[in-house]
């Protein structure tokens, strides 16, 4: 397809983003101020951490503190990595969403567009608000840190790296995933009168999956170790880089067997 049809798909999309649901503006804003909060207040600890604040983990003063900073940015990098990937996937779905409601998908297909170039398109659309996503989230962890705790951000640098970059590439593919196969999941009935966005929730699963595998097995250390568990936290560390490359190789195998409900989407998700 020739590059004027793709830049006539991207019109398109940005067309329908404008003039698309509120709530998903109102949900990206919403995220991103979060985002922001949450990694400020996170690095803020970790660099002001102190004895004096340490509170329930019984190990001499200085394994104390160090163990706080590296549990405590091994979380961030986990609700990084979630919100991140949030953020992508409501643009992803938004753009998807507002095509649906405004009949832009009968006009694109009507015109011959091909589903290798709307996926190619909507991941035009979704790895570039990722990219501007990932880049703040990293330069608010990387730079105060490295600044003030260097040796801390070094034994977790690929990580703090790679597991947001991996998390997003894989959840915007599972968004352009699900919003072009499934668009029936932007609108199901609770049965209580009420519908409920299952897209969303969905692309969320994978990024709050990483984030309890995380929290929960050093919870349960901090609360009973009596010295620095080094071996533990080099675990997840690697656990991290190794998920974060599984599924940035994931998102290029989506990205190639994506399917195309042509029917569902020109219908709004009202399949016969």
């Amino acid at each position: 397809m020739s590059y004027w049809v793709v830049w006539m798909i991207r019109a398109y999309l940005r067309r329908a983003w404008r003039v698309g649901r509120t709530y998903y503006l109102v949900t990206l804003i919403t995220l991103l101020a979060v985002m922001v909060f949450v990694i400020a207040q996170f690095v803020f600890i970790i660099i002001t951490v102190n004895p004096e604040n340490i509170h329930g983990v019984k190990m001499p003063i200085e394994e104390a503190v160090a163990f706080t900073r590296v549990l405590m940015l091994i979380i961030l990098i986990g609700m990084t990595s979630l919100m991140v990937s949030l953020l992508s996937a409501t643009i992803v779905l938004g753009t998807i969403q507002a095509d649906i409601q405004n009949g832009v998908f009968e006009v694109l297909f009507g015109n011959g567009v091909s589903d290798r170039d709307l996926i190619k398109a909507l991941y035009i659309v979704g790895l570039s608000s990722f990219v501007v996503f990932y880049l703040l989230a990293e330069a608010l962890m990387i730079i105060p840190l490295y600044i003030v705790i260097p040796k801390i951000l070094s034994t977790l640098m690929v990580a703090t790296l790679l597991a947001p970059f991996g998390v997003g590439l894989f959840t915007t593919g599972l968004s352009v995933l699900i919003g072009l196969s499934k668009p029936k999941y932007f609108k199901i009935s609770t049965g209580i009168g009420s519908t409920k966005n299952l897209a969303f929730t969905m692309v969320s699963l994978p990024g709050l999956i990483i984030l309890f595998s995380i929290m929960i097995p050093i919870i349960t250390t901090a609360t009973s170790a009596t010295s620095y568990p080094a071996a533990l936290l080099r675990v997840l560390n690697v656990e991290l880089i190794i998920v974060s490359i599984v599924m940035a190789v994931l998102s290029v195998i989506i990205a190639f067997k994506t399917p195309v409900n042509r029917v569902g989407l020109i219908m709004r998700g009202e399949e016969p």
